[in-house]
């Protein structure tokens, strides 16, 4: 709480090493994960947004069930959950050249 001229002004609290516009800002996440449903297992990776790890899972809850709403039960695990740091950009890659293997 900080006094300024007679008001009290209410600062927010954040975890160590973030500030106010990092935390409000929404983000993409790639999750990296594995789906076992009936003794098959299929590898996912995705990009999530969401503002914070809470919602990010949120998401990929809904992700779930929309893409295995047909399965009565399926087991997960997550092996990766971060968030992205860096944008590539279309300049970057050369996409006038043709691929040889």
């Amino acid at each position: 709480m900080v006094q300024q001229d007679k008001r009290v002004l209410m600062e927010g609290h954040w975890e160590h090493g973030t500030t106010q516009e990092e935390e409000s800002s929404t983000k993409e996440w790639v999750v990296e994960y594995r789906v076992d449903v009936e003794n098959i297992s299929y590898h996912h990776l995705s990009l999530i947004e969401g503002k914070n790890l809470q919602i990010v899972q949120a998401n990929l809850f809904a992700e779930l069930r929309e893409e295995y709403s047909h399965t009565e039960r399926i087991d997960v695990t997550v092996i990766r959950m971060e968030p992205v740091e860096t944008h590539a950009h279309e300049k970057d890659f050369d996409t006038a050249g043709a691929y040889h293997p």
